[in-house]
């Protein structure tokens, strides 16, 4: 066989039908894009955001004690294991807003602030320190406070004393959790500042950056413990808390390094999914393409072509398919991963600076673009390919088989179907390999946007079991020496409020059997018929109501970083300087906000010689009833009000409603990005589908000319491939339902533990589950249109002299 006329009849069949090229090019295109978009966005945001926290050499530990001067930092880098130790001022404050209200405000005043050596962060404007009666505000806390260089800003201290600052600049801080999310703007001030605002010039933060490459948990809190009890304790200072930096982070990482990865993670499985079923498409074009060729097969048999020359060259049309697919791919991905880590980089506060392709996502994307087609078309073409010259140019049309399948015997017994319908389902399962890549592509579409609603089921349900224990409407911190008796009973005077309840609350370590100290771990003294908390039980029982008792309920979080603890088991505490034994009763779920151990509010009272005095009061408008958001406002403003006002309290207050806002924000974050990629998993199966319906056009087109040649009208036509693509759909749906019990719960339990280091609640989601049903029946419209339109444009000559 001639080489050119090989090329000529390769170029005619590309040029031939535009449409099936442009349908197979989409299809690898949307796949190999979706890979480069996911890869080159992980590595931007890697080197970005990874670059950008290393560049201002994040600490490994904090170590939060009495107030002390700046000295106390250059004897910490004395010890052998530390190399670089400094000392900051965190002050909880107030700033206005240029809307009017007040949000909350973290003053940072850094020791040697001309040459900050932890925790750096970049000037943007201005310059740093500021001077005397000038803040510095995080460029996402001035944004969303509506604050320029040059505004007057209003800060309002504790002790509800406020002072007029000058912002003199603007910072890029990528080591803070950003306002948007955690919902405290970050300020810099001078300590010259600080000291007109009335405040003692001392610092209460020792930030530790510890020797070595892999800093584990372990490592970084021994070293600490050794501050502590080398230089802190026997110098007079009490250290309240040794803290990790982050959200469940090791030392050194970023603070949200789990859910970054859990981000990551879901991408890279959808794009092996749009893959897979990009391959599917062009298993069902390959085999158009040869079913439409058949006859062509034949002669060109016939006139001497051997089977490896005609092979190369449906090969060599592929290889075609897969280079333009590819040359769509590489920008498609770029913007994606453009869009993507620009949309990362909002969200988490850093900065995008340029987006490349590196050679190892471009070698990726080149040997799936190449080698995927060539390795699903191999078998479709061989299996084409091997026809003999007399079956291909003489048996091609109508089949002459002689075996009906059991199918088709059971639709010719039912009486009632009538004839297009019948016509409709045996064309459908007429092929049964090409209908099984069809459905296994829209399965999986199906399979993983369901699963996407019920990733997010489980997660709502993983925020419902944190639920139980924020069960209040409103609660207030309050300063020390505030009686229980006295906050529940001012809180029980204003209207609306039925129920009243004191929390204390302090801070101690767990001591180990090699008498190392864990990190700072949260104590809540609490009544054991609290009604404002609803624990869910692990393991064990809740606390009972035994006043002065050695018994403890812990929570999961703690179970997973101390090892050892189980119930029936004692603890070392210490609390204020000294070591209690205490046995564990029981083990309630995780919180996600950290480590938490619960005891008696009259034991926890006793150990701390803080007796009867709570740290919080939470509030009911209802006892054993929530109430709505707009009650749970209205609430919170009498309670901060009244306990204004009665000199109690000066204090913000905190509804329910708002302390989740943070987190279903980010959850829903999640939810769009898995159905964005479910959208692309569906556009490639309705690619496959269109594909589908017009290879069986191809194959019945005599079939078509019989029914035009008796009187068969265009809308019949279009009804017979219009129920056969919906036959197609249902039975996706169907079985994308079922795929979907296994992919669903496999899928959760992955996203839920890269972003929240948990075992899942887990919840199907019926909603996915009737959506897919919508959406699979528009699929199933809009992919027959097309082909139906062909059918129905068919003339009685022209298909009744089809090849």
């Amino acid at each position: 066989m001639n080489l050119d006329a090989r090329w000529v009849k390769i170029w005619r069949d590309l040029w031939g039908n535009k449409t099936r090229f442009l349908l197979v090019t989409l299809s690898i295109a949307v796949g190999v894009g979706t890979i480069g978009m996911i890869y080159n966005a992980s590595q931007i945001i890697q080197r970005d955001l990874y670059s950008q926290f290393k560049q201002g050499n994040p600490a490994h530990v904090f170590l939060y004690l009495s107030p002390f001067p700046k000295e106390i930092a250059n004897a910490a880098e004395g010890i052998r294991e530390v190399k670089q130790a400094q000392a900051r001022r965190i002050l909880r404050a107030e700033i206005k807003s240029s809307r009017g209200d007040f949000e909350n405000l973290n003053l940072h005043v850094i020791a040697d602030s001309f040459s900050i050596k932890v925790n750096r962060f970049n000037m943007l404007q201005g310059a740093f320190p500021p001077n005397v009666r000038e803040i510095v505000l995080e460029r996402q806390s001035a944004q969303l406070l509506g604050y320029e260089v040059g505004d007057k800003v209003t800060v309002k201290l504790e002790d509800d004393r406020q002072y007029e600052l000058t912002l003199s600049g603007i910072a890029h801080d990528v080591n803070e959790i950003p306002f948007a999310i955690l919902g405290d703007a970050s300020g810099y001030i001078s300590m010259d500042t600080l000291r007109w605002m009335g405040e003692s010039a001392t610092y209460n933060r020792l930030e530790v950056v510890v020797q070595g490459e892999e800093i584990s948990k372990g490592y970084a809190l021994d070293v600490a413990d050794k501050i502590k009890k080398r230089i802190l304790e026997p110098a007079g200072y009490q250290v309240f808390s040794i803290r990790i930096p982050g959200v469940g982070s090791d030392p050194g990482d970023h603070w949200a390094h789990n859910q970054i990865r859990g981000f990551i993670l879901i991408l890279q499985i959808m794009s092996v999914m749009a893959t897979l079923l990009s391959g599917g498409l062009i298993v069902n074009t390959i085999s158009a393409i040869l079913i439409q060729q058949t006859k062509q097969i034949g002669i060109l048999r016939a006139i001497g072509a051997s089977r490896k020359q005609i092979v190369s060259m449906y090969l060599l049309n592929i290889l075609i398919f897969s280079v333009a697919g590819l040359i769509l791919a590489i920008p498609f991905g770029l913007v994606g991963s453009w869009w993507l880590a620009n949309f990362a980089a909002r969200f988490l506060n850093f900065d995008v600076t340029r987006v490349t392709l590196t050679w190892d996502v471009l070698l990726i994307q080149v040997g799936v673009a190449i080698g995927m087609p060539l390795a699903v078309a191999i078998f479709p073409i061989l299996n084409g390919t091997s026809i003999s010259v007399y079956d291909a140019i003489y048996q091609y049309g109508l089949s002459d088989r002689k075996r009906v399948s059991r199918f088709e015997q059971l639709l010719s017994r039912i009486r009632s179907i009538n004839p297009p319908l019948l016509l409709s389902l045996r064309n459908t399962f007429r092929q049964r390999s090409r209908l099984a890549f069809t459905l296994s592509t829209l399965t999986l579409a199906g399979a993983m946007f369901i699963a996407s609603f019920s990733t997010y089921s489980s997660l709502t349900a993983q925020i419902r079991d944190v639920e139980r224990y924020v069960a209040f409407d409103a609660r207030l911190s309050l300063p020390r020496g505030v009686t229980k008796v006295a906050a529940e009973r001012e809180a029980l005077r204003i209207e609306g409020i039925g129920y009243a309840e004191g929390w204390a609350i302090s801070e101690g370590v767990i001591v180990r059997s090699d008498h190392s100290e864990s990190q700072g771990i949260e104590i809540v003294g609490l009544p054991p018929d609290s009604k404002t908390i609803y624990p869910k039980l692990v393991a064990g029982r809740w606390l009972s109501a035994m006043p002065n008792s050695r018994q403890v309920v812990v929570n999961a979080d703690l179970v997973n970083e101390e090892a050892g603890i189980e119930v029936g088991k004692e603890i070392q505490i210490k609390i204020g300087g000294r070591t209690h034994t205490f046995t564990v009763v029981g083990i309630v779920s995780k919180h996600i906000f950290g480590p938490r151990i619960y005891m008696d509010f009259t034991s926890l009272s006793r150990l701390t010689g803080r007796h009867n005095e709570v740290d919080e009061i939470r509030v009911l408008a209802e006892e054993g009833k929530l109430a709505s958001v707009a009650t749970q406002n209205t609430l919170a403003e009498k309670l901060e009000e009244r306990f204004r006002n009665a000199g109690i309290s000066k204090n913000n207050s905190v509804t329910r409603s708002s302390f989740f806002s943070e987190f279903t924000e980010i959850f829903n974050i999640i939810l769009l990005v898995l159905l964005i990629m479910a959208g692309l998993l569906a556009l490639v199966g309705s690619l496959g589908l269109s594909g589908t319906l017009g290879i069986n056009i191809m194959e019945r087109m005599r079939e078509i000319g019989v029914l035009r040649a008796v009187g068969a009208a265009n809308h019949a036509l279009v009804k017979i491939v219009l129920t056969e693509s919906l036959v197609v759909s249902f039975v996706s749906w169907v079985m994308g339902a079922i795929t979907s019990a296994i992919s669903s719960p496999i899928l959760a339990a992955v996203v839920i533990y890269a972003v929240l280091e948990t075992q899942m609640s887990f919840r199907y989601s019926m909603i996915g589950l009737m959506l897919w049903f919508c959406v699979i029946l528009l699929i199933g419209v809009f992919s027959s249109l097309l082909p139906a339109r062909r059918a129905a444009l068919l003339q009685v000559r022209e298909v009744l002299d089809y090849e």
